[in-house]
């Protein structure tokens, strides 16, 4: 007679779902949604907004400036950490480098910012606040280098 392979049972309690499978569904369900709320706090801030609008107005100044002014020099000393006079000019198509680097600074801040509100606001309002005097430094030298000419 052949012999019938026997299935393998697995005990049955009478639970449908474990204390503890319960516990890390309605965890992982609350984790979300407090991240969710975080996040909303993140954009009712008003320092986020704050730094957020400067730092937009001030790169918006420096493309304004840029378009604005007529007599740029072919070559602009924009390398002022070269010791060499003729090695700080550059073409003058380098000096959209200042908004397009104020862009990138913002995009990365308020990245950074917004991923790491829920965990730690005080390192997120000093990120945002370090991308804010980044773009008023880089508004200001680029003012200062069309002060040159």
């Amino acid at each position: 007679m052949k012999k019938k392979k026997e299935k393998e049972k697995q005990l049955d309690f009478g639970l449908k779902n474990t204390p503890k499978n319960i516990y890390y569904k309605y965890k992982d369900q609350y984790e979300l949604w407090l991240a969710g709320l975080e996040t909303k706090k993140f954009i009712k801030d008003s320092f986020t907004w704050f730094a957020l609008v400067i730092s937009l107005s001030l790169i918006a100044t420096e493309f304004i400036t840029i378009e604005k002014e007529s007599n740029i020099p072919s070559r602009i000393p924009l390398l002022n950490y070269y010791i060499n006079p003729s090695a700080r000019l550059v073409p003058n198509e380098y000096i959209y480098l200042f908004p397009l680097l104020g862009l990138f600074v913002v995009i990365a801040t308020l990245y950074i910012a917004s991923r790491n509100y829920h965990r730690e606001r005080s390192f997120s309002k000093l990120i945002l606040l370090a991308m804010l005097l980044c773009n008023s430094s880089l508004c200001l030298i680029l003012l200062k280098l069309f002060l040159i000419f």
